[in-house]
């Protein structure tokens, strides 16, 4: 359900319908054998691909909204079920998190959010002040966080060897978008906002890119909005 104050769907309101949703949501990954090198002379860092070779469960989830961390939440519980039901460790079960279109916050820098006031913009609240977030929500725990809410942050999710990609094109249709209402020039927003993604974030040359190539290398597809 949305909140009509709060266009971004709540995380409590996923978390209930998980149960039917998750199972129905996966679809069998697009397999291309072989290893896949870049073009000489390409920029684009694919060495996030390497991380998948071999690792028995994968998937890819598709982060294009903020909806309130949900694809963070998935990965936890994708992490976390694995373990449970498989006894894995984390080497062995590989969450990519592909953020794009609306998601494109979610892999933005503290700095960021505090320059353009993305909380307010997004309508999006630090658990920690109850005011509009003026840094990243999602990147780690507030201070008196419960160890359920710190284990679905990117901090967290990286440290358990989640991969991290944003889309290249939302990431500069952001800074345009943000550089044309700061009256600041658009390729020196663009640069900032390169230079100020949250740690761990891969730039990948877009979403659908990120995507297709993780399911090319064995990832399994889940919605992550």
């Amino acid at each position: 359900m949305l909140d009509s104050a709060n266009p971004y769907p709540r995380r409590r309101d996923f978390l209930g319908q998980l149960g039917v949703a998750a199972a129905a949501l996966f679809t069998p990954p697009i397999r291309s054998e072989g290893r896949h090198v870049p073009a000489r002379g390409s920029s684009w860092d694919l060495s996030w691909v390497d991380r998948l070779t071999d690792v028995p469960y994968r998937v890819v989830f598709d982060a294009n909204d903020v909806a309130d961390g949900f694809a963070l939440d998935l990965a936890v519980m994708f992490l976390d079920q694995y373990h449970e039901v498989y006894n894995t460790n984390d080497d062995q079960a590989r969450a990519v998190i592909v953020m794009r279109q609306l998601g494109t916050p979610l892999a933005l820098g503290d700095g960021l959010w505090d320059r353009y006031a993305i909380g307010a913009e997004i309508s999006v609240q630090d658990p920690a002040t109850h005011q509009p977030a003026r840094r990243n929500p999602f990147l780690r725990a507030a201070p008196g966080s419960s160890p359920e809410a710190a284990k679905a942050k990117l901090e967290a999710l990286r440290a358990r060897g989640t991969i991290l990609l944003l889309c290249n094109i939302a990431a500069n249709n952001w800074a345009s978008r943000h550089a044309q209402l700061a009256h600041r020039d658009v390729e020196t927003v663009r640069t900032e906002v390169r230079n100020s993604l949250a740690p761990g974030v891969i730039l990948v040359p877009s979403g659908v890119f990120a995507l297709i190539r993780a399911q090319n290398a064995g990832c399994a597809y889940m919605r992550g909005a």
